[in-house]
């Protein structure tokens, strides 16, 4: 477990996020939210979190690719770890996601998803960036 780290819920929907920060911060992990991409990016901008828990679609259809892009743009949070958790391979919208592209995500999950789920797949990843940063 990496108790401490500060994880940011990207996600529009406020019952998922409360139950999100609830299991992670049970965990150890301190955890903040945001809403949108500007408040996203705004936040980051002031604190640069661990890791970014990324949902696709809040106020427009793919706002979360947005926001990885944005990030990979920005030298200083290009090598946050992100983890895009959506639903919208099971929507009407998943034919407008990018194939063809490179996006800056480290993982996926579908949503819903388990906690226990959840909690893996942030441990590895951050164990995949911890490793990647002590070989480079």
């Amino acid at each position: 477990m990496d108790a401490g780290r500060k994880i940011l819920v990207i996600d529009d929907d406020p019952i998922y996020v409360k139950s999100t920060t609830a299991v992670l911060e049970s965990h150890g992990y301190q955890v903040d939210s945001a809403q949108n991409a500007e408040e996203a990016l705004a936040k980051m901008s002031q604190e640069r979190p661990d890791l970014v828990l990324l949902d696709v679609m809040m106020d427009w259809v793919l706002e979360g690719v947005t926001i990885s892009q944005e990030m990979m743009s920005q030298k200083e949070l290009q090598r946050v770890p992100i983890i895009m958790i959506t639903s919208i391979r099971d929507s009407e919208y998943r034919g407008l996601f990018p194939q063809d592209q490179y996006l800056h995500i480290n993982s996926w999950l579908d949503k819903p998803c388990s906690p226990d789920k959840l909690l893996s797949e942030v441990e590895k990843t951050f164990a995949r960036h911890d490793k990647y940063r002590k070989a480079n």
